[in-house]
């Protein structure tokens, strides 16, 4: 955390508002002029002067300017234009490892990075790769005969009808930087003219899988993925992927390519047959690879920072939840964005401090020069999401609440992320209606949940009904005289209170000794966590609940559990995991279809991910709820169990 902690604070010391802009900095020479440094990295004049205000009175020679880092271009007399990407170095990465990836040499990384004639690469740096530009005058590559088109030699792909470079990259089991490598031409661009030829790797009958049946689809295995990662995306178990797979059946090793069923129709729509509650997977039914232009608002609180104390800085953060809470819920969006263009998926993040949106949203987008707004995450408040979507609805731009199930005014343009209450409470009935026939159903209330004595009431005529006696506690006669020895007895019990609380499961735990006793509620509200609450009581009464979010199982292969855990030192906490769910599930929507909304109304399942779930419908009202709930149970050894 302590890392985390002072990655949040350089982050702020840089003065920045938009997360994914860096910069560089440029000694002006003599005869330089604001058009040719302009032209030299490809900015507009506009932005060199709000970085650099003394630039409006003239250039003055060795004075340094702020540049945004983006694509750099310099003027080599030998190779011609070279346009340098950015890559962050991972750990054991290589210099030749990273020349092989983007089609470049040793001598050439070293030569744009002269630190590293002397030193060694260190994790998290960023370094300088030279990307050739290359013009090409036809699509066509002239070395390939045209007396017959439709035969292309082996080493070479004829580009088709809406083909993308994350989908060529992932047909030849290579990376779109290795791609972009073989082919110049094609680096900065997503547009791929229908016919163009392009270099790929060699492949052998033996090495490229064969799909036999249009009903199957390809998968690349990712780092560390096992099989039990693999039947929870595509519910497939070893066995059935070894039957489809052979070369399966010694293991899974990154990079190897299988065939797994489709989930998808032809026309890429999840299968409508699929039932509400069967799970689906984005990640490998992506078409919509346009630049995406997210907003994200958190209440960072930078008026509480202080630019020349870092401990008083780390002492704010350790005492300040609302800040806490930010800085993770951030490190989760950031992760979230870095899983999405491993996918192929280009993001263009704007992360701000929800006290900038005071003079209004569209203003800040005016000030800062943000357009095509694909999305806005937040900000966490119900009463500020609202008004950001209130303000954002006639242009249309979707704001997704992250954190809040108020029920208020929705608006067109509004996703609610997390399910309201009644959807939780409706849920568990559904569920007792379901498993429950044959079962001695009571209703232990109080005064504070009247209204979900109505709701079950309604749903449960023959409910046995128990009420506390004055004073807040029951005597084991109240609830024993209505527990049936034939049958299995399950006992819904809802209030606020913990005193009722208390008394009524530490009562239901002694008659479970010599009946069959299960406890359910409809709403697990904070009482439930008091520590007169037992909850080893809990366990044993096998308590069962619905829920929105689960914990997730921290020995599990979770990819980005262990990202999280290997860039921080720590396993992340519940609102690094929400940043990282709501938004990664987002942006997988805004690559399934053409904007989030369709992907919305198009998506008939639950996406799932560490430990959230959505599944999102539309309101009579206008905008769109989340109605994906989770029913859990408290095991034996404390844990949860995942019912639904």
């Amino acid at each position: 955390m302590k890392e985390l902690i002072i990655v949040f604070l350089l982050f702020f010391y840089s003065g920045l508002s938009v997360a994914q802009t860096s910069y560089v900095s440029h000694r002006v020479a003599q005869g330089e002029t604001v058009f040719s440094i302009t032209q030299k990295y490809s900015i507009s004049e506009a932005d060199l002067i709000r970085l650099n205000p003394e630039v409006k009175n003239g250039l003055k020679e060795n004075t340094v300017l702020i540049i945004p880092k983006s694509l750099e271009k310099i003027e080599n007399q030998s190779n011609g234009d070279v346009t340098f990407k950015t890559h962050k170095v991972k750990r054991k990465e290589t210099i030749f490892g990273i020349a092989s990836i983007y089609g470049t040499t040793v001598d050439e990384i070293k030569k744009y990075n002269r630190h590293l004639y002397s030193n060694n690469l260190k994790r998290g740096e960023e370094i300088k790769i030279p990307i050739k530009q290359v013009t090409i005058v036809s699509p066509i590559d002239p070395d390939i005969s045209v007396t017959n088109p439709d035969e292309i030699p082996s080493g070479k792909h004829k580009v088709t009808s809406q083909e993308t470079k994350f989908g060529i990259a992932k047909k030849y089991g290579i990376t779109i930087e290795k791609l972009e490598a073989l082919n110049p031409s094609i680096y900065g661009t997503d547009n791929l003219p229908e016919g163009m030829i392009l270099n790929v790797p060699e492949k052998t009958s033996a090495e490229e899988p064969k799909i036999e049946d249009e009903n199957f689809t390809f998968y690349t295995v990712q780092a560390k993925e096992g099989f039990y990662r693999l039947k929870v995306l595509f519910g497939l178990t070893e066995e059935e992927i070894v039957a489809l797979n052979p070369h399966t059946k010694d293991g899974l090793k990154e990079g190897m390519v299988i065939k797994i069923p489709k989930t998808t129709t032809a026309d890429g729509a999840i299968d409508a047959s699929v039932s509400s509650s069967k799970k689906v997977s984005l990640e490998y039914n992506l078409k919509n690879f346009k630049p995406k232009n997210v907003v994200v608002f958190l209440p960072f609180q930078l008026n509480k920072i202080q630019k020349d104390s870092l401990a008083l800085n780390q002492n704010e953060l350790s005492t300040n939840a609302t800040m806490r809470l930010a800085v993770d819920f951030y490190a989760g969006v950031m992760m979230a964005s870095e899983f999405a263009k491993q996918k192929g998926m280009s993001i263009n993040l704007h992360v701000f401090d929800s006290q900038e949106m005071e003079q209004g949203v569209k203003e800040l987008f005016r000030r800062k020069n943000i357009t095509n707004v694909d999305l806005v995450i937040g900000p966490l408040r119900q009463a500020l999401v609202e008004r950001t979507a209130s303000e954002l609805s006639s242009l249309n731009i979707p704001v997704l609440s992250p954190l809040s199930n108020r029920q208020g005014k929705m608006y067109p343009n509004f996703i609610q992320s997390i399910p309201q209450n009644n959807v939780l409470e409706n849920r568990l009935i559904n569920f007792i209606k379901e498993n429950g026939q044959g079962k001695n159903l009571i209703l232990i209330s109080d005064n504070t949940s009247s209204a979900k004595r109505q709701k079950l009431q309604s749903a449960f005529p023959d409910i046995k009904l128990v009420s506390p006696r004055e004073g807040n506690f029951f005597r084991s006669t109240d609830i024993s005289s209505k527990i049936n020895d034939n049958q299995e007895n399950w006992v819904l019990l809802e209030s606020t209170n913990a005193t009722v609380l208390s008394s009524a499961i530490g009562v239901l735990n002694s008659i479970r000794r010599s009946q069959q006793v299960r406890l359910f509620t409809l709403d697990k509200n904070d009482a439930f966590d008091f520590r007169e609450v037992s909850n080893i009581h809990l366990a044993n009464l096998e308590f069962t609940f619905p829920s929105w979010n689960k914990s997730y199982n921290y020995k599990e292969n979770i990819r980005f559990v262990e990202a999280y855990k290997e860039q921080y030192s720590v396993l992340p906490n519940r609102f690094a995991s929400r940043g990282f769910d709501i938004t990664y599930d987002a942006l997988l929507r805004m690559a399934f279809a053409e904007t989030i909304f369709e992907a919305n109304d198009t998506i008939d399942g639950e996406t799932v991910y560490v430990e959230n779930k959505f599944n999102y419908q539309k309101t009579s009202s206008g905008g769109y709820v989340n109605n994906a709930v989770y029913i859990l149970k408290y095991n034996q050894d404390l844990n949860l169990e995942e019912l639904e």
